[in-house]
């Protein structure tokens, strides 16, 4: 009989639909079919698994289902639910210049403080700066601990983690700020179990402003709760975790890279879809190695 195997998700930014809803799916997106993959059922394969679901603390209502299945290419609805208002200060200021894309013009011509050297992300530049807003946002209020957001998103994490059990592997699987959640639990908060995996899909961990934040030092980033593999796939058009996509160089263990970073290509515009990444092939045969469920 297979090891039990236990898989907790954490989303990313933005609004969501109901944490029913968006298991759902997120556990149909990674079990299709591709062109290059049979699908990843893992309720099939008997590994069971949990949402930690936050978008409540800043949304007072889910997103309809069919919304967010429709958004593959277009997040704007997705970002509607939101006020994008944040206070300026030095946090703010400096991460907004780490995103240079969202200084182009309306029309989408990059202006001349656009770094060189980079493909553009195939988006217009209302659209960048909107996601950006609300990115750093949710970002600043967690990473600030804003109305005790941080605690509250801790406290889930724990109690997630607690369910599950003790036999099992416990891996990780975080989206663009749920990576960051992930890594402050098992860095931070020392009721955290031991993690035998975490996996990191469009994560902005290699911004220096979210590190300064968290319990970090680029020697010996690697977090001491998690004793296997931490295998991060960026796609280096996903514009969140653009700036620093590779994470192994910040992430050491004793001073050795250990973060197998690993590149998969997104297709359309909007790069950073949660759903692009659990049908990605690199994704899943990592997420089926870490499992012990490969074919």
């Amino acid at each position: 009989m297979s090891n039990p195997v236990h898989v907790t998700f954490i989303h990313g930014l933005a609004n969501k639909p109901s944490p029913s809803e968006l298991k759902r799916i997120w556990l149909e997106a990674l079990s299709m079919p591709t062109a290059t993959d049979q699908g990843f059922d893992l309720g099939e394969s008997g590994v069971t698994t949990s949402f930690v679901y936050w978008a409540d603390l800043f949304y007072a209502t889910p997103l309809a289902s069919s919304t967010y299945e429709s958004l593959a290419d277009d997040p704007t609805e997705e970002l509607s639910a939101g006020n994008t208002e944040l206070s300026e200060n030095d946090w703010t200021r400096a991460l907004h210049k780490r995103f240079p894309e969202i200084n182009e013009s309306p029309d989408g011509t990059p202006e001349s403080s656009l770094s060189s050297g980079f493909e553009r992300i195939p988006l217009p530049a209302f659209l960048k700066n909107k996601i950006m807003a609300e990115f750093m946002r949710e970002a600043h209020d967690y990473l600030f601990n804003v109305q005790s957001i941080r605690d509250i998103i801790r406290t889930r994490v724990i109690n997630n983690l607690r369910e599950i059990p003790v036999n099992a592997r416990k891996i990780i699987v975080g989206h663009s700020q749920g990576s960051f959640i992930a890594y402050d639990v098992m860095t931070g908060v020392n009721e955290c179990p031991l993690i035998d995996s975490f996996m990191t899909i469009g994560s902005p961990l290699g911004i220096d402003e979210i590190q300064d934040k968290l319990i970090w030092t680029r020697d010996n980033g690697f977090p001491v709760k998690l004793r296997g593999d931490w295998v991060n796939i960026y796609d280096p058009l996903d514009m969140v975790a653009r700036p620093d996509p590779r994470l192994a160089n910040d992430f050491r263990q004793n001073g050795q890279q250990v973060v197998i970073d690993i590149r998969e290509s997104n297709q359309g515009t909007w790069r950073h879809s949660s759903t692009k990444y659990l049908k990605g092939t690199q994704f899943r045969q990592q997420l089926r190695r870490l499992c012990q469920r490969e074919v």
